[in-house]
């Protein structure tokens, strides 16, 4: 059996400079598009005072920080993450979070679905910027 090995630096970039999301850099590592059947992987980069607003997903989530701090907040508890932490959030669990400190965070977020859902806190689905959506796709409609 052969194990496919995936060079994060070759899975597109998506770089947001401008609008809500702006200083975001995110790479779609694994997912269904790449073969995977039950997992994703996500690599991504915020710059300090980056905010992500809350939203939802159809499946577990655990976020890995590799570098830098964030606060989590998961249905309404805050969690400091800090690098060589990893937070795991339930499948369907209210979340957001925002970078703290002076330095970028890098992370890694992984997911028990190989197309993961994204949705916002109204319950509305939503289109990442990565997959064609706008940069704004977590604001309520």
């Amino acid at each position: 059996m052969t194990a496919p090995v995936f060079r994060h630096a070759v899975a597109p970039l998506c770089r947001l400079d401008d609008g809500p999301l702006a200083g975001l850099r995110h790479r779609t590592v694994l997912d269904a598009a790449t073969g995977t059947r039950q997992l994703a992987l996500w690599q991504e980069e915020h710059l300090p005072g980056f905010d992500v607003p809350p939203h939802r997903h159809d499946c577990e989530e655990i976020i890995t920080v590799l570098d830098g701090a964030i606060e989590a907040t998961v249905e309404g508890a805050r969690h400091a993450v800090h690098a060589g932490e990893s937070i795991l959030l339930p499948s369907g669990c209210l979340h957001g979070f925002r970078v703290t400190g002076n330095v970028p965070v890098r992370l890694l977020a992984i997911f028990g679905s190989p197309s993961p859902g994204i949705f916002r806190a109204d319950g509305t689905p939503s289109t990442p910027p990565w997959e064609g959506g706008a940069s704004d796709h977590l604001a309520s409609h």
